[in-house]
């Protein structure tokens, strides 16, 4: 959540000056107060329609830029699935718009000093309207010789943002319908597409013009929306014990850039960040590197492209080790032992230590911004789940001796509180 002082720090980057955006904002508005109708209608329960004076008096241009700009400031540093430098308001999709607009409002309203709130049921409902729409997109397998663009990859998009934005919410409810409804549906829709195979037409370089960058960053936001889909469904095993809706084996899309380069401006920032991170050999897809990680003996020290891979790389890797041990504890992975998702997670192990001192950020005099403190949470997340799959698997390992402690996180059935896992973190023996 960001605090009093982020609030204030927005710089209101985004001042949208479209004359349509006042309509398309009064649309939104309406089409979500049929969605409330219609869910309210099917629940027997009329009195919680949304209503369209509170929502036109929420909907306002002021707020859109306000709501966008801390979007960007705040869940986009967890869900980083839109291109902040070429995202533009009045060509955005309802769909992304209502997301973006929504998940800003939840990251602002507490702390924006005005008598302004959300309707109570105004995020399921959102919820629901976009999640309508993730359903009717076409189920064909799109061509991977051209990326998803347009209304088809804004719809997943606002899917991925509301996701998350829901499950942050904290409501048990709430959590079983996104784990077991929406998150099913989305992987679906999303494998359709082939995101979860799709491979760049050319590696990032030296562009000449904006168009090609343009073009490549509709590329990277193909790539983007496969691996946190895949980053939303490790953290739901990971935390939940939801049986998972895909496998690192599944993932056969290229790495996502770096940050640096994702964030970069303009195309003039571009060619300069591309400049200092093309010298390494390029890397191949999250499934090649997952399998390299199962099979790679333990006494090789180097990998030809282990300097290649970010901390979001890493984090990915871990995530991929955890459900597989997930899936071999729960008798569902019978081709992969135990013993080898450890004899992964140790060289997982060993590349951290050798590439966490060329990624971690060099002291200056300065404080780190929000984003920088944000963007440092990923090295410690990442050791985090290392040790709990560490802990997994050698609990695991008495348990199969007839010693140990038992923990109901360890079994198979999936829960919609962080009750077991807490359990487990509390009392299993912390790895030094």
């Amino acid at each position: 959540m960001v605090g009093d002082d982020d609030y204030f720090q927005l710089d209101y980057e985004f001042m949208p000056t479209n004359v349509g955006l006042p309509g398309q904002l009064h649309a939104i508005a309406a089409e979500l107060v049929e969605a409330s109708r219609s869910v309210c209608l099917d629940a027997g329960n009329e009195q919680e329609i949304l209503d369209i004076t509170e929502l036109d008096a929420l909907f306002t241009m002021e707020n859109l830029t306000t709501f966008i700009t801390a979007f960007f400031h705040s869940l986009h540093w967890h869900m980083p699935v839109v291109h902040c430098p070429t995202f533009d308001p009045a060509t955005a999709s309802n769909n992304l718009l209502l997301a973006i607009f929504l998940a800003g409002a939840v990251y602002t309203i507490p702390f924006n000093g005005r008598d302004l709130s959300l309707p109570p049921s105004l995020l399921s409902v959102a919820e629901e309207y976009i999640f309508r729409k993730v359903v009717n997109l076409s189920t064909s397998t799109l061509s991977l010789d051209h990326p998803v663009k347009g209304y088809a990859i804004e719809t997943v998009q606002a899917a991925l943002i509301l996701e998350m934005l829901q499950f942050s919410q904290g409501d048990p409810l709430i959590r079983r319908r996104i784990r077991i409804v929406r998150h099913p549906c989305l992987v679906s829709t999303i494998r359709s597409m082939g995101l979860f195979r799709y491979r760049r037409r050319q590696e990032p370089g030296v562009v000449c013009d904006e168009g090609k960058w343009r073009e490549l960053a509709v590329e990277e936001v193909c790539i983007r929306v496969a691996c946190w889909t895949f980053l939303a469904d490790g953290f739901l095993t990971v935390c939940f014990k939801n049986h998972p809706q895909l496998t690192i084996f599944e993932m056969d899309c290229d790495f996502p850039w770096s940050t640096e380069l994702f964030e970069t401006e303009n195309v003039s920032s571009f060619n300069d960040v591309v400049a200092t991170q093309t010298t390494g050999p390029s890397l191949p897809t999250l499934r090649k590197v997952a399998e390299s990680l199962l099979q790679m003996p333990s006494s090789t020290n180097r990998i030809p492209w282990d300097r290649s891979l970010s901390v979001e790389h890493l984090l990915m890797l871990i995530y991929a080790m955890n459900s597989l041990a997930f899936q071999a504890r729960s008798g569902l992975l019978g081709f992969i032992s135990i013993d080898t998702i450890k004899h992964a997670a140790m060289n997982w192990s060993k590349i951290w230590k050798s590439v966490l001192p060329h990624i971690q950020p060099t002291q200056t005099a300065m404080p780190p911004s929000t984003e920088q403190n944000l963007h440092l949470g990923y090295p410690k997340h990442a050791e985090e789940l290392w040790w709990l799959l560490m802990t997994t698997l050698d609990v695991i390992a008495n348990k199969d001796k007839g010693s140990g402690k038992k923990f109901q996180y360890l079994d198979s059935v999936a829960t919609d509180d962080l009750g077991t896992l807490n359990e487990f973190i509390q009392f299993a023996v912390p790895r030094v």
